[in-house]
């Protein structure tokens, strides 16, 4: 059986997200949680049937930077797409007014910054994990002075005190996740298209860049500039265009011969 890659460990959200792409698939797959962005990508670039589970974009911090760097300079193409709801919650073995240290994913600390501010001293320690999961499950080796952000299946069969449910700032908040391989999936009709790009460093290059899709009524649901890492100075563009391939090949042609740099990042469905 193939496996299906998730950031872990159990209780991510990006498992969520696997789950809810384990209900369209036709195929049956493995759930493995993984422990960085950067493993499932080399772990998807050497297995063409392996399929990953990716945070790409949250609806208050924007663009999840390790997982755009990361397609960058892999071979895997994005194949669908899903937004999973985000309710953070408190986790710790004491009392909250015992917590002097709170671990999470720095999104997930961003996304409870007032939370924070509001409930706890200004020389609270903040420490960054690598997910929400794994800072839930951090604290069971620690003392009651530490807390922990993850959801609330994070939490599950976990000895913690549930301090406070649903304190993320922004009660609308909203992660999306891509589901990834080398291999080309089929989900229904295409209705999205990202690609990433670099134009010559000289005046009004972007601007030639952004008057094609003018020119053919595109319209740019997602923009943003990334370090390329070649050269000092020189970005890359990631762009998400809401239409399918097969209606854009021509403008995205036009795009391509006037870059130092294109790749075509994968045309996929919103599920």
């Amino acid at each position: 059986m193939q496996k299906l890659y998730f950031l872990g460990p159990k209780g991510t959200y990006s498992e969520l997200a696997a789950l809810r792409f384990l209900k369209i698939l036709s195929s049956e797959y493995a759930l493995e949680c993984v422990s960085t962005i950067a493993k499932i990508i080399d772990l998807l670039d050497k297995n063409p049937l392996a399929l990953g589970v990716l945070p790409i974009e949250n609806s208050l911090e924007g663009i999840v930077r390790q997982t755009i760097d990361s397609l960058y300079v892999s071979n895997v193409k994005i194949q669908a797409q899903v937004e999973v709801k985000i309710e953070h919650c408190l986790y710790s073995k004491g009392k909250k007014e015992d917590i002097t240290h709170i671990i999470s994913h720095p999104q997930a600390l961003s996304q409870c910054h007032k939370y924070i501010l509001d409930n706890f001293d200004n020389n609270i320690d903040l420490i960054n994990s690598n997910s929400t999961a794994s800072a839930v499950l951090s604290i069971l080796e620690k003392d009651k002075t530490y807390g922990a952000i993850g959801s609330i299946e994070s939490g599950k069969n976990l000895k913690l005190n549930i301090l406070d449910k649903n304190i993320n700032d922004n009660k609308d908040n909203k992660t999306r996740f891509i589901l990834a391989s080398r291999t080309d999936l089929k989900f229904g009709q295409k209705t999205r298209t990202s690609i990433v790009f670099n134009t010559k460093n000289e005046p009004g290059a972007l601007l030639r860049v952004l008057e094609i899709f003018n020119k053919y009524n595109l319209n740019l649901v997602y923009l943003e500039s990334r370090p390329s890492k070649r050269v000092f100075g020189e970005y890359n563009f990631f762009v998400d265009i809401n239409k399918g391939i097969e209606k854009i090949e021509k403008p995205l042609e036009e795009i391509k011969n006037i870059c130092n740099y294109y790749k075509f990042l994968g045309s996929y469905s919103i599920l």
